[in-house]
């Protein structure tokens, strides 16, 4: 249970007061995103910890309806609007930074659904060597970003790291001789020489209009921010078949899924196979707390999860403290599979193989999974079993 931060007006005065305080202490507390949840009688608010969600305790006297208007007065949203959903985001002074605080309503049957995410430029921008990969998978990252041509592509579900990944990369990419562009929704942070676009839907600014012209403004790479539909994954290859480096985020399970659905798209199986350059999946972890760290015994489940190895290894757990609000974990770090793509890979995918033989082949090549990337900071004493399971599930 995260600590009680729901002061009334008697003790923070205006309304204005009471959204600062909290967003005060979120940053405070190095919360990802804060949600405003209306019920029947009132106002829920959760702060997302380490991608955990933790409710507060206390309660809100003022009316839920104010408050959302409040946040959406900040962000410059239309307060008489409340049917539909809406986007947009201020920036918050706290403590000699600037935070990026990007903000998301949904309606519901109770009122409006408010989500605040918050950024910091010093936060998302990570250096690639303190993301969390083993050596020989940043060994590999390096050579697949330092290609001049072909298309990179990051998946993973919502929260698994991606857009810190990509900006990762970018800042590891830019030079002035180079000209890089974006196209995104929405621009999360801001980057010095690189080239950034706001897509806009509601105008027509779209992802496969802009992927039309872009090729006029001399690029060496290109980020999009997600490939959605067609045309622009049929440009986006085109593009990189022609000397262009492209980065951006696609949503699947495994390859032959990612290869199945771009054939599904009407890209060519053979300009797939030659346009990829490598895949990177990637997903956050929680870190054991190092204030409350202590040994631990693993559970039947977790042995059936580790297999042989379960006895090879001492185990260890956060026991909870006030230093990780009694989780056992604080800060997370990154798990990886890494694909390069070789000529094996290519000629497979030419070859029309089946999705089981295409798995089959990248099993024999003896690529680390996410599991193996995982099982390597259990051992290392980085983080439990149970995260792991929680974040991966149990094989089936």
């Amino acid at each position: 249970m995260a600590k009680n931060i729901l002061h009334t007006q008697d003790k923070q005065g205006e309304l204005g007061d009471l959204v600062n305080y909290i967003l005060r202490n979120a940053i405070s507390d190095k919360v990802s995103d804060i949600h405003f949840d209306p019920e029947r009688d009132g106002l829920k608010v959760r702060f997302r910890i380490d991608g955990i969600l933790y409710p507060l305790e206390g309660s809100i006297k003022y009316p839920k309806e104010e408050i959302i208007s409040r946040i959406k007065v900040l962000a410059k949203m239309d307060i008489i609007e409340h049917r539909f959903p809406q986007d947009g985001h201020f920036e918050f002074a706290y403590n000699d930074k600037v935070y990026n605080i990007r903000v998301s309503t949904y309606p519901t049957i109770y009122g409006e659904a408010l989500v605040s995410r918050i950024l910091n430029k010093e936060e998302v921008i990570v250096s690639i060597k303190n993301l969390g990969f083993a050596q020989d998978q940043l060994e590999s990252v390096n050579k697949i970003i330092s290609n001049p041509y072909g298309m990179v592509l990051i998946t993973g579900p919502t929260g698994s790291g991606k857009t810190t990944l990509l900006y990762s990369i970018l800042n590891s990419l830019q030079r002035e001789d180079r000209n890089i562009i974006t196209l995104e929704d929405p621009v999360e942070l801001e980057l010095n020489i690189i080239r950034q676009l706001q897509v806009n839907e509601n105008i027509g600014l779209t992802f496969s209009r802009v992927m039309r012209s872009i090729i006029r403004q001399d690029p060496d790479i290109i980020m999009l921010g997600e490939i959605r539909d067609t045309e622009t994954a049929q440009k986006a290859f085109q593009l990189a078949l022609t000397g262009v480096l492209i980065f951006s985020t696609f949503h699947t399970f495994d390859v032959p899924g990612l290869v199945i659905r771009f054939i599904e798209m009407g890209v060519p199986r053979s300009v797939v196979a030659h346009g990829l350059e490598g895949i990177i999946s990637t997903r956050l972890i929680r870190k054991i707390c190092s204030a409350c760290v202590s040994p631990y015994k693993l559970t039947s489940i977790e042995q059936k999860f580790l297999g042989e190895q379960a006895g090879i290894h001492n185990f260890k757990k956060g026991k909870g403290c006030g230093v990780c609000r009694n989780s056992g974990y604080f800060g997370r770090t990154g798990i990886f599979e890494i694909i390069q793509f070789d000529n094996e890979i290519r000629s497979g995918i030419i070859d029309n193989l089946s999705a089981s033989a295409l798995r089959e082949l990248l099993e024999r090549k003896k690529i680390k999974s996410l599991k193996d990337s995982a099982l390597e900071k259990i051992f290392q004493g980085i983080t439990t079993t149970e995260e792991v399971i929680r974040v991966l599930g149990l094989p089936s």
